[in-house]
């Protein structure tokens, strides 16, 4: 049986140029229009999966609302908790703790913020989600409202990806409102293909 998955980011948030991460920003105006004309191109969603925080799950729970679709609020769906530098601008950041920062986007497996949630556990959560999501609605088309680290683990499982280098936070972009398909079947085991990476509408704007 085979699962369609469809990653779609968040739109732009009122908090910007910030490590963005379990901090409730929520969607600006423009955010709300890129998700919007993002959701234009999905067809035939039998599900709506959405991170617990409202730059996302506002969306999703319009969006099930008018188009009466079902709709699942879940919490490992959430962005990375960037612990005392979360909700931060990266200014501040860079200012104050240039060394850690540095070392922190080189190397993150390594060089956790303080109090952040180390990416080992932030990547075993995020696929574990998408394991259980799978199982529990298998040969469904689903949509998942979700973030940019998210999006980023589940691409770099797909393509066996390891976890702790950050190579999957260098080297592809994943913008405000992409969607990233996802095709998964599964028997014994999953068999992930990639099927489209940061489609973004034309209203997305260039962002890390």
């Amino acid at each position: 049986m085979t699962t369609e998955i469809f990653l779609v980011r968040h739109g732009q948030p009122v908090l910007q140029n910030a490590l963005l991460g379990s901090t409730d920003s929520p969607l600006s105006e423009l955010g709300w229009l890129q998700l919007n004309e993002s959701f234009s191109k999905l067809v035939e969603i039998d599900s709506i999966v959405s991170s617990s925080l409202s730059r996302c799950a506002s969306f999703a729970q319009n969006f099930a609302e008018e188009n009466d679709v079902n709709l699942i609020i879940d919490g490992a769906w959430r962005e990375c908790h960037f612990g005392q530098w979360d909700g931060q601008s990266y200014q501040q950041l860079h200012q104050k703790y240039p060394q850690q920062v540095s070392q922190f986007f080189s190397d993150p497996d390594q060089f956790p913020p303080p109090g952040g949630e180390s990416l080992k556990a932030f990547s075993e959560r995020v696929e574990k989600a998408l394991k259980n999501l799978v199982m529990q609605h298998s040969g469904q088309r689903i949509a998942v409202v979700t973030h940019a680290g998210v999006i980023r683990t589940l691409v770099a499982w797909c393509l066996k990806m390891d976890y702790a280098s950050g190579l999957h936070f260098r080297r592809f972009a994943v913008d405000y409102a992409s969607i990233t398909h996802l095709s998964i079947y599964q028997d014994d085991k999953f068999y992930p293909q990639l099927l489209g990476l940061n489609q973004r509408p034309e209203l997305a704007e260039v962002t890390v």
